[in-house]
């Protein structure tokens, strides 16, 4: 799944749509069949309202929180929002014709074409459909903006991570699972989970309540460092990330013990699920 640097880097890269209106939509066929199922297959509002409500707006912003993007778009009679969470595999394209999507497998599983008015369209493909794409009149009205902790960026973001992590809710979590959590920071999965606790020399499965004020700062910093790492190495990709113009990042060349055998240093990682998911860790390097 995208974690927040390939999700910045989609935001940046879709800044040639801004300014430009939505002069059409057209939805795939699996989108309808899940509708017609009960499964609100990726769009999640009524289909019809979506198309009326995003027909003949224009893309006034595009903005992020963790890992959602999020698109303001407007008329002269609405201002509204576009909320859109790439899942596992979603991936936006802007192109001139349909056939300058090169990969197959993105063209195969389009499921979302905005026409535009200066004849380009924006593209969302998604392979395995897990990603979501709905309306809103306020970001206030989507709960996990809600409740989501500062950006990274944000100059009370290291307090607020500090805090909350002191808080009953946290205390008694595995350190990996709490990071993982918006409310702590967002955008943080389950790579960079992993690579900024190598980073920082603590264990995934600590608890956090045994886990230092000054121990915790450091983890903020590796995190902020790994973000940042990813963002100048164009993001990580596993498997199905793609930037806007279909290609790869380069961050996963510099993994320190994600889908490794061994650390930097030459220790055997150990594997354990955290969270639902697989974490990489030495017990050498981290404590």
């Amino acid at each position: 799944m995208p974690e927040l640097p390939e999700v910045e880097l989609v935001k940046q890269e879709l800044a040639p749509v801004v300014n430009l209106t939505i002069t059409d939509v057209v939805l795939s066929n699996y989108i309808y069949k899940g509708h017609a199922a009960g499964k609100r297959t990726i769009v999640k509002d009524d289909l019809k309202s979506f198309i009326d409500i995003v027909t003949g707006k224009m893309i006034a912003h595009i903005g992020r929180r963790g890992k959602y993007l999020y698109f303001l778009i407007s008329d002269e009679f609405q201002t509204t929002h576009i909320v859109s969470h790439l899942g596992m595999s979603g991936a936006y394209f802007i192109v001139s014709d349909f056939d300058d999507i090169k990969e197959a497998n993105f063209k195969k599983h389009w499921q979302v074409i905005f026409t535009l008015n200066n004849g380009q369209k924006l593209v969302y493909s998604d392979i395995r459909r897990f990603g979501e794409m709905h309306t809103h009149d306020s970001l206030h009205d989507f709960p996990p903006f809600a409740r989501m902790a500062p950006e990274y960026t944000d100059e009370f973001s290291r307090t607020h991570f500090l805090q909350t992590l002191r808080s009953k809710k946290f205390a008694e979590k595995p350190v990996k699972a709490a990071i993982m959590d918006g409310e702590v920071i967002p955008g943080v999965g389950n790579i960079y989970a992993a690579e900024s606790l190598y980073l920082a020399h603590i264990l995934p499965t600590k608890k956090v309540k045994n886990i230092s004020d000054k121990r915790l700062s450091e983890l903020f910093e590796r995190i902020t460092e790994v973000f940042e790492l990813s963002l100048s190495r164009g993001g990580s990709t596993i498997s199905d990330y793609r930037s806007v113009t279909g290609g790869k990042g380069e961050m996963q060349h510099s993994f320190k013990v994600y889908q490794q055998d061994k650390c930097p240093l030459g220790h055997e990682l150990k594997t354990k699920v955290i969270n639902t998911r697989n974490t990489f860790y030495c017990t050498t390097c981290q404590r």
